[in-house]
């Protein structure tokens, strides 16, 4: 009887002890106690939270970038780096006709293409990155326009709208999300799109109403971050209320200084005496640089002493830090502060905020925007019989400078001999389109030859040199 107890509590306290190392192991995050008593948490779907947030986001962000400059300058960064001067689309793929390549490039190159008459196709793409990077998302309206026949060009233009121009009204949380219709299916149908932007001040009820535009005819751009996401939001969301605190605390600090300079002399008097004018009995209530009070007999006057700030530099920059950490750029890019780096650091900054342009313009705007875009082009210039070409395109992006050239471009060209990379390749990477290059430095070169002048990157003209030389001959004259 003994020996059955002495193994039930064995067997008991092992069963603890498992139950003890279970709960070791558990997740910690995901434990009940008071670290988290005031987590707040709900698991929804990709659209619920959206629909009560996105509105006040978009607004509050536009604020931000509109009266703030460390969130003007975090989207000015994201864009110049996402699209810069444009990323150039050069149709390919079989029976693509030169016809149907030079008016590819007239026509994203005028303003023709646009509905609105601003800009060339490079100039739109820069509204696009910033109406996402901005608003959160943005939408591209395909038009056609047969006026631009008579000019040679397709009859095609594009109107970049901003996402508020979504009706999202219509939206049951099923068939219809944020003014976007699917099928039964899941697959998109189409868009409710306003005929006029909602906070415009002219707007009337009649203007209010929408229709139903096919999906064909509408490009959607926005960074999807959830399977199943209708639309996007801002870029750098999680750090607005820190860029609204920074933004009060450099007031603060900015009062604080203007207090500081107001530097002022009183002179008191316990008795009164008639020689010292007296300016009557009213105290001074405002503080000016410089001023000299004579306060009456018997008047005191007492500061207030405010706390330190602290090292209001170092501060700062730890939260600009974060602010460009949210918008995934790096801090000199946001600040212009460089004197804490040199070429490595710099460079290594510099290429991880790299990876996350590339997810942008790989991600984003090329399969969104550029590549159905490429599909709108073919099919109006079949419409108008001018050329024969596929909607496959290749993007180059835009011209990437280097951090130091004499450093860099060496490494660039052993990867080359070693085969490591092709020159196509380091081409696409520097932003340059290979063809091009090669058309420009042959014409160069053959210019030169002509001229009677030898480059040293032309071979065809240098002089050749033995690889395996032999010893001169030299005759001796006694």
């Amino acid at each position: 009887m003994a020996r059955k107890k002495a193994q039930l509590e064995q067997a008991l306290a092992l069963a603890q002890h498992q139950l003890a190392v279970q709960h070791l192991r558990a997740y910690e995050a995901a434990k009940l106690n008071r670290r988290t008593d005031n987590w707040l948490t709900d698991s929804k779907g990709p659209n619920a939270d959206l629909r009560l947030a996105l509105s006040r986001i978009v607004a509050r962000h536009q604020d931000l970038v509109d009266s703030d400059p460390w969130a003007s300058k975090a989207i000015a960064v994201v864009v110049s780096n996402w699209v810069g001067d444009g990323i150039i689309g050069r149709p390919v793929g079989p029976g693509t006709t030169g016809r149907y390549v030079n008016g590819w490039r007239e026509w994203s190159e005028s303003l023709d293409c646009d509905w609105d008459g601003l800009g060339n196709l490079y100039a739109k793409q820069a509204l696009v990155a910033r109406t996402v990077a901005v608003r959160g998302s943005c939408l591209i309206r395909r038009r056609f326009n047969e006026e631009l026949l008579a000019k040679g060009l397709p009859p095609l233009q594009i109107q970049v709208l901003e996402p508020d121009w979504l009706d999202i009204t219509k939206d049951d949380g099923a068939r219809i999300k944020f003014g976007k219709q699917y099928r039964e299916d899941g697959r998109l149908e189409g868009y409710w799109i306003r005929h006029n932007h909602p906070g415009e001040s002219d707007w009337t009820a009649s203007r209010l109403g929408s229709d139903f535009v096919p999906a064909s005819e509408i490009c959607h751009v926005y960074d999807v971050r959830r399977p199943g996401q209708a639309t996007g939001v801002p870029f750098g969301v999680s750090a607005l209320l820190k860029l609204r605190d920074i933004s009060d605390r450099d007031a603060a600090q900015l009062l604080k200084d203007k207090l500081a300079a107001c530097f002022m002399a009183f002179i008191e008097d316990h008795e009164a005496d008639s020689t010292l004018p007296t300016k009557g009995t009213s105290l001074v209530d405002t503080l000016e640089p410089g001023a000299i009070e004579i306060l009456p007999p018997g008047k005191r006057v007492a500061f207030a002493t405010p706390p330190s700030s602290g090292d209001f530099v170092s501060v700062q920059k730890y939260h600009l830090l974060s602010v460009a950490q949210a918008y995934e750029i790096t801090y000199e890019a946001l600040t212009g502060d460089l004197s804490q780096v040199n070429f490595s650091s710099g460079r290594m900054g510099w290429v991880e905020m790299r990876r996350a342009v590339a997810r942008w313009r790989w991600s984003i705007i090329i399969p969104q925007f550029l590549q159905p875009l490429a599909g709108w082009y073919r099919d109006a210039v079949s419409l108008a019989d001018m050329g024969r070409g596929s909607a496959r395109f290749e993007w180059t992006p835009p011209v990437t400078w280097l951090v130091d050239p004499a450093r860099e471009l060496p490494a660039y060209i052993d990867a080359i001999k070693a085969g490591v990379m092709s020159l196509s390749e380091l081409h696409r990477m520097l932003g340059y389109v290979p063809e091009l290059v090669i058309q420009e430095l042959g014409a160069d070169m053959a210019a030169a030859r002509a001229a009677g002048l030898a480059l040293s990157s032309d071979g065809a003209s240098a002089p050749q040199i033995s690889t395996n030389p032999q010893p001169q001959q030299l005759e001796l004259n006694p």
